[in-house]
C-alpha cells in the first residue's frame, strides 16, 4: 500500500465523518428543505428517509472495510476519489435544500448522481464481489445510493417547478407526476434487467419503496393510486430474478435422477 493509497483512504474516512455530521445537521436543523419537505405532489412519506440511514451505515462499513486487503483494489481503483467527490457534492446538495435553494440544489443532485453512477457501473463491470463482505460493504452501499439519488433527483425537480396549493393539483401537474412515476418505475426495471444475471436489485428496491412512500403520502386519487400501481409493478419485478432463480433450482432438482 503506497502513501497515496493511505492518503486516499484517510480522506475517505474524513469526508465520511463530515458527511455524517452534515446529514445529522440537516435532520435536526429547524430550516426546511429535506427530501420529505418543501411539499409537492410527489413528495414521499418521511419513513423512506430510513433508506438514507441504511446507506450511511453501509458507507460507514465501507470506510472501515477499505483497510482490509480483499477490499483494496475495489476501494482504490473501483471507487477511487469518486467517494470523496460524491460525499462533498451530496453534502452541498443537502445544505442547499435546507437553505431553500431548490434550483441550485437540483444541479448538485445531478452532479452527485453522475459521480455515484460512475462508481456504481465501474464496480459492476470491473470489480465483481467475491465475498459477502464485498457485496455488503462495497457494492451494496453504492447500489442503494444510486437508486436513492435517482429517486431524490425526481423529488428535487418537482420542488423546483411546483408546490402544493389549496385547490389541489391541476390536470397538467397530475400528468407530469404520473410521467415521473413511469420514469422511476422504468428506471427500476432497467436496474433489474441490467443486473438480473447477478440477482442484485438493491437500486430497484429503493425506487420501489420510494414509489410506495409517494402512495402513502399523496391523497389526490390520480397520483395516490398511480403511485401504488407503479410501486406494485416495481416491487414485483424486483422479485422476478429471485423467483426465476428459485424456479430454476426446483426444475433442476426435478430433472435430477432420484438415485445417485
Amino acid at each position: 500500500m503506497t502513501r497515496l493509497h493511505i492518503f486516499q483512504k484517510v480522506a475517505n474516512v474524513i469526508v465520511y465523518l463530515f458527511f455524517l455530521s452534515a446529514t445529522v445537521y440537516s435532520v435536526v436543523s429547524p430550516a426546511h428543505g429535506d427530501i420529505g419537505e418543501g411539499q409537492t405532489y410527489i413528495t414521499p412519506s418521511f419513513w423512506i428517509s430510513y433508506v438514507w440511514t441504511l446507506i450511511h451505515i453501509l458507507l460507514g462499513g465501507f470506510v472501515v472495510y477499505q483497510w482490509f486487503e480483499p477490499a483494496h483494489d475495489a476501494a482504490i481503483h473501483g471507487v477511487g476519489w469518486h467517494f470523496v467527490i460524491s460525499v462533498l457534492l451530496s453534502s452541498a446538495w443537502l445544505g442547499l435544500l435546507k437553505s431553500g435553494h431548490e434550483l441550485i440544489a437540483f444541479i448538485f443532485v445531478l452532479l452527485t448522481a453522475s459521480s455515484v453512477s460512475y462508481v456504481f457501473y465501474n464496480l459492476e463491470k470491473n470489480y465483481t464481489a467475491d465475498s459477502i463482505w464485498e457485496k455488503l460493504f462495497v457494492h451494496a452501499p453504492f447500489s442503494l445510493w444510486h437508486g436513492w439519488i435517482v429517486f431524490s433527483a425526481v423529488i428535487n425537480f418537482f420542488q423546483v417547478v411546483s408546490h402544493t396549493n389549496e385547490e389541489g393539483p391541476s390536470v397538467l401537474i397530475r400528468i407530469f407526476v404520473i410521467l415521473a412515476l413511469v420514469f422511476l418505475s422504468s428506471t427500476a426495471i432497467g436496474y433489474v434487467e441490467y443486473k438480473k444475471s447477478k440477482g442484485d436489485v438493491t437500486g430497484a428496491l429503493v425506487i420501489g419503496l420510494g414509489l410506495l412512500a409517494v402512495f402513502t403520502n399523496q391523497h389526490d386519487p390520480w397520483i395516490h393510486w398511480s403511485a401504488l400501481t407503479f410501486a406494485i409493478i416495481t416491487l414485483l419485478y424486483t422479485a422476478r430474478p429471485f423467483v426465476f432463480k428459485l424456479a430454476g433450482r426446483q426444475s433442476d432438482s426435478e430433472q435430477a435422477p432420484l438415485l445417485g
